[in-house]
């Protein structure tokens, strides 16, 4: 298994976009083949906010999939000008 932590940022006057925007990202990668969790955590930072995406995937190639499937595409370009950074990590499941 994949395991993803996306974290973004963006200003208070961008914040409902951003999180509505997300929502709509979320609903459709829970539909996707491949995703076991997408979950969406929110903190305050002073005046910006910090949103997370926790992501589980099956394999390499849905998550692969899910990059390119056109509800990401399409948030992608929704962020591009709301979001003020992002960094995104990816993560090998250790299972026992």
């Amino acid at each position: 298994m994949i395991a993803v932590i996306a974290t973004l940022h963006c200003t208070e006057e961008n914040e409902e976009h951003l999180v509505s925007a997300l929502k709509t990202l979320q609903f459709h990668s829970r539909q996707e083949e491949g995703c076991q969790r997408y979950d969406l955590l929110q903190r305050k930072v002073g005046k910006q906010s910090e949103l997370i995406l926790s992501e589980l995937w099956d394999n390499e190639d849905s998550l692969e999939a899910h990059f390119n499937a056109g509800h990401f595409n399409r948030f992608t370009a929704q962020a591009e000008d709301i979001v003020e950074n992002t960094e995104i990590r990816k993560f090998d499941v250790l299972e026992e």
